[in-house]
């Protein structure tokens, strides 16, 4: 439940506890940004002390160094230790009525800060130091940076598989982050751009910023207030170093040397490769706003990318998925239309965020060689140890482009590495061709395996980072090494593509000469090696040995610091349990929208509420539940009346009889509309709901059974005969598209669009094409009554159709109409035939 309207929590006593500011300050030096993040909190209570629980989001590749708390004025500092340690620890302190702090890693690598017997009127300030490995991005021969400091944490779609999972884990219940959609947190940044990048252009889609020289480089900060709504967002390009490289000495041994080498792998455009890739749209209702409107803008831009040789597919999720089609189309203007057309109709009206399903399901579509997804999200799901078992079981790399002011970072490169895909993120209002053309460079870059490297070093390193099973043209290969001495002299990196003898030469990197102070990178260096064994049972005493050594909070080590207090200033009782409430992002859910770095959001009342809790997340983003199968609901676009609603729905008994009982068609209509359709649907419905409407991951619409009786009951003047006519008699839009983009464009300069839809209609209106449908020879025998027979084709076409055109066309649209039954359409029209 959310809290109440002001930027606190409260305590069990209805007394105030604010978050009161949170300040950002760092260093970009070479591939390496240092970090020190200040938090800011008060306890405004005079009658009790407060046990503060706050969960808070770093990078990805971010590495928590130190933390140091300001308590009343004095500095206190703490250690690592074993994280069961801690726990008891922590608890043994407050039940003390000492004040003790702890910070942990949670399962999704955010981080959980726990402040026990804060007393009352105490003000708490702590500065937590990271650092972080950056990855650039090469294209047209210029190099571009994206650095991202995340502030807010979104809220997260809890998929079913995981729900009974996490229930029964406390710490994660306690750790999940709650929302107030009232709170505010104000947020300061401010960045120095060492030498080697202080000559890029520079850019926040995110913020609006003030640039200017000072300190030897460049200083980036905020020109007016931040929230802590949105991520700070970074963007550096038009600098033409290819390869960088960073030394200083070991935190744990002095006296040797950490290295960060930095290669951007060179590979030649001409060899790129032709692309099938299967699009994968998140349309959940978190993604409504600027969100989804920022997918299609994307997903159009990517259409822009696709050529001839390419393969699509397209799909849709939420609570549900939805595919356009079965197998992949051969891109080509068929395709494309139909692509472009799908892309203006999303909405993100779909529900939940169930990934797993959406995943596993577009793992399985057709495909006649090597496919890959590329999906279009904001990621806010809490876990996705599922999603990467799946992919790895697919053998299908994942390509994610992340939307939106608050993107789950930290899942969605986790699955894009496990998976040999790659990740790119648009921001709302940022320009989204740049990514779009690096994630095709990717797609498009052949398999590049066999990575080695060639580092030139006079002795054997200590230990070295896990080199990885490929690389991507204009993508970044970080290499972290702990070495005996100093290095100097040229490293060479090389690879072998797939299928071939001959390695190349894919970069080169002349060693920097300086050597950092700080011991800030052998521990980045010691956390990065130690990541590849965390999970592994059998390192575990590994992993914890060496984050102890390096003063790294991991999975099996937490940061603890202990005060202890004098008798008199122990409280008498426990400490209250107290959750910091984060903001909501901006334009999140479509609450509000994001245009040039600053969040218009609607005016919303804060309603009272008994208990103080005025919303609940579900309020904001309750799934949309999927359709039922009822034909009530599939005939809902016609605004039928509710007693002929009712009757469909088979509220007055078993309507699925044989056509010997049906009535003889009404008296002629004058007009196809809402009411002539209802008529249609009481005299058709005696054959059954499911046979007349169909709704599935592929088709709503008519099936091939009820377009033949909507042609049969309606006198051929009534007959839509454009494809906007199609689609007001509720055709199923892969029908439609496949008459319009894969038949129709084969004959149009011939026939008109008119003379195609009719010559349809009649081959679809036969007595021969009703009777196969049909499931009985009563049911032909009551449908009879119409009287309708085979109509003459060149007078339906009239005098001005192309008989030799005709003739080509009907014979085409007679094979594949053989291949229907009573409520399927044929492959080819799913497919558009677009191999053809």
């Amino acid at each position: 439940m959310f809290n109440q309207n002001t930027a606190t929590i409260q305590s069990s006593q209805g007394q105030a506890m604010a978050l009161t500011k949170v300040r950002a300050t760092g260093v970009i030096q070479g591939m390496l940004l240092d970090m020190q993040l200040t938090q800011s909190f008060i306890n405004p209570s005079d009658k009790e002390h407060v046990e503060v629980l706050y969960t808070f989001p770093l990078p990805v590749d971010a590495v928590l160094l130190d933390i140091e708390v300001e308590l009343d004025g004095k500095k206190l500092s703490g250690a690592v230790v074993p994280r069961k340690k801690a726990e008891i620890d922590y608890e043994e302190a407050i039940s003390e009525g000492n004040t003790a702090f702890m910070l942990q890693e949670n399962g999704d690598r955010s981080y959980s800060l726990s402040i026990g017997n804060l007393a009352p009127g105490e003000a708490c300030t702590l500065s937590m130091h990271y650092a972080q490995s950056l990855r650039f991005a090469e294209m047209d021969g210029m190099n571009a940076l994206r650095i991202c400091v995340p502030t807010v944490i979104a809220p997260r779609y809890e998929m079913t598989e995981a729900v009974a999972t996490k229930k029964q884990n406390l710490f994660e219940r306690l750790t999940t982050p709650r929302h107030d959609i009232r709170v505010e947190y104000p947020f300061e940044i401010s960045l120095r751009l060492a030498a080697a990048v202080a000559g890029a252009r520079i850019a926040s889609p995110s913020h609006p910023i003030s640039v200017m020289p000072g300190d030897g480089g460049t200083i980036v900060s905020l020109s007016r207030k931040g929230n802590l709504d949105r991520d700070f967002v970074l963007c550096l390009d038009q600098f033409s170093q290819q390869a960088f490289s960073v030394l200083g000495w070991d935190y744990h041994q002095p006296e040797h040397v950490a290295l960060l080498a930095s290669f951007c792998p060179q590979i030649a455009a001409a060899d790129m490769t032709d692309v099938a890739v299967k699009l994968l749209v998140d349309c959940s209702g978190s993604m409504n706003g600027d969100s989804i409107r920022a997918a299609r803008t994307a997903l159009k831009e990517i259409v822009e990318q696709l050529s001839a040789g390419d393969h699509i597919s397209l799909s849709r999720f939420g609570s549900e998925v939805q595919h356009r089609s079965p197998a992949m189309w051969k891109f080509a203007k068929p395709s494309k239309a139909a692509a472009l057309r799908w892309v203006d109709e999303l909405d993100a009206s779909l529900g939940g965020t169930e990934m797993a399903l959406a995943l596993e399901s577009t793992f399985a579509i057709q495909s006649s060689g090597r496919s890959d997804v590329l999906m279009i999200t904001d990621g806010e799901i809490d876990s996705v140890d599922s999603l990467i078992s799946s992919a790895r079981a697919a053998g299908q790399r994942v390509f994610i482009v992340g939307i939106g002011s608050s993107p789950a970072e930290v899942h969605l490169e986790r699955l894009a590495r496990a998976s040999g895909g790659s990740c790119e993120y648009v921001a709302p209002g940022e320009d989204v061709a740049p990514a779009i053309l690096r994630m095709f460079m990717k797609l498009r870059s052949p398999v590049w395996q066999d990575i080695r490297i060639d580092t030139g070093f006079a002795g054997q390193p200590l230990w070295s980072t896990a080199m990885p099973a490929s690389v991507f043209k204009g993508e970044t290969l970080n290499m972290f090494y702990l070495l005996p001495e100093k290095p100097q002299g040229q490293m060479k990196l090389f690879g072998r593509l797939s299928g071939q003898v001959e390695e190349v030469e894919l970069g080169s990197l002349a060693l920097t000469a300086d050597l950092q102070a700080e011991t800030s990178l052998s521990r980045v260096a010691a956390a990065t090696y130690l990541s590849g064994m965390q999970g592994l049972a059998e390192q575990v005493s590994v992993v914890q040995e060496l984050a102890v050594q390096y003063q790294l909070i991991s999975t099996e080590t937490s940061f603890l610091i202990v005060e202890e207090r004098a008798e008199d200033e122990k409280p008498l009782d426990m400490p209250a349990l107290m959750q910091v409430a984060h903001m909501l992002p901006a334009g999140w859910g479509g609450l509000g929208a994001i245009a040039g770095g600053v969040c218009s959001a609607p005016v919303m009342a804060a309603p009272a509420a008994a208990g103080g809790a005025a919303y609940s997340l579900s309020m904001l983003a309750a799934p949309v539940a999927a359709a039922p199968p009822d034909l009530r609901s599939r005939l809902a676009t016609w605004k039928l009346s509710k007693r002929a609603a009712l009757d469909m729905a088979g509220e007055s008994g078993d309507r699925y009889m044989d056509a010997s009982n049906l009535p003889s068609p009404v008296a002629k209509w004058l007009v196809l509309d809402a009411e002539a359709m209802q008529a249609f649907f009481e005299y058709a419905s005696a054959v059954g709901a499911d046979r007349v409407i169909r709704r599935d991951m592929h088709y709503q619409g008519l099936t091939p059974l009820g377009l033949t009786l909507l042609l049969r009951y309606f006198d051929e003047q009534l007959w839509p005969d454009s494809f906007a006519g199609l689609r007001q008699i509720q055709l199923g839009e892969a029908v439609i598209e496949w008459l319009e983009l894969a038949i129709w464009e084969d004959c149009k300069d011939q026939l008109s669009a008119q003379q195609v839809i009719k010559l349809f209609f009649s081959i679809m209106a036969e007595p021969e094409m009703v009777e196969r449908l049909l499931q009985s020879q009563e049911q032909w025998a009551g449908l009879q009554a119409s009287g309708r027979t085979s109509a003459d084709t060149a007078q339906l076409l009239g005098v001005s159709a192309n008989p030799a055109a005709s003739a080509r066309l009907e014979a085409q649209l007679r094979k594949t109409v053989r291949e229907l039954d009573a409520v399927t359409w044929s492959e080819s029209i799913f497919l558009m035939d677009m191999e053809g």
